[in-house]
Parts: structure tokens; C-alpha cells; sequence
């Protein structure tokens, strides 16, 4: 007799693992930081924006809105892992990413969020 399994845990623990320079973004450095908190800066030709409007489309494309139907709807999944994205494009710790957030009412107008969360949920969507 024999058996197939379709759902194997190892044919479905395999999945195709995916970096930021699959959604054609290029290495990143700490001077997209510096360059959003330079005011002489065009804030159009900014990298960093530019990467938070990517980001936040191809997340509003790939996860739902929420994780649940009751959840507390604070944030948005797709500010939550738009955060976790710009921490790893700018190799930055969760503490200074929420920092950084915080001093910038521009991103949060990208994120649609009014209040930055704690350093703690970034960790959590991780």
C-alpha cells in the first residue's frame, strides 16, 4: 500500500526565503536617516521615502489589515512590518527605529499612524 503525504511537515517547513533586495531595493546605509532629518533635503528624492512607499504597497498587497477580527486595531500590520523593513534597511536597533519614528511626523503620515509604538511590538510581528 502505498502512501502520499501532501502536507509533510518538511515539503511545507521549506518556503522560499525573501530579502529587501527581492522588491529591487539596493543595500542600504545610515545616510537615508541623515538626509530625512536634513530639512534642505527634497523630501521627493528621498531613499528612505521612497522605500517606505514601496514597502508599505507590496505589505498592503501580500498581508490582511489585521491579524484578527477583534484585535485592538492600534496599528495596522502593514506599519508594523513596514517598521520591521526600514529597522533592517537602516541596520538599526528597535529602540532607535521607534526614536527615529517618533521625531518624524512625515513617516508616520506614510504609516498611517498616529501614535508610535513601543519598541517592544516591532518584535512581536517578527
Amino acid at each position: 500500500m502505498i502512501s502520499e503525504i501532501y502536507y509533510s511537515p518538511v515539503y511545507s517547513g521549506v518556503s522560499k526565503q525573501l530579502n529587501l533586495l527581492d522588491f529591487s531595493f539596493k543595500n542600504s546605509n545610515i545616510q537615508c536617516l541623515k538626509s530625512v532629518l536634513n530639512k534642505n533635503s527634497e523630501l521627493k528624492e528621498n531613499k528612505l521615502v521612497k522605500f517606505i512607499e514601496k514597502t508599505y504597497y507590496y505589505v498592503k498587497i501580500a498581508i490582511n489589515k489585521y491579524s484578527n477580527a477583534f484585535s485592538n486595531h492600534l496599528y495596522s500590520q502593514h506599519a508594523l512590518f513596514t517598521i520591521l523593513a526600514m529597522k533592517i534597511y537602516t541596520k538599526s536597533t528597535y529602540r532607535e527605529i521607534i526614536d527615529f519614528i517618533d521625531v518624524s511626523d512625515i513617516i508616520k503620515k506614510y504609516l498611517r499612524i498616529k501614535k508610535v509604538p513601543h519598541f517592544t511590538t516591532i518584535p512581536k510581528i517578527f
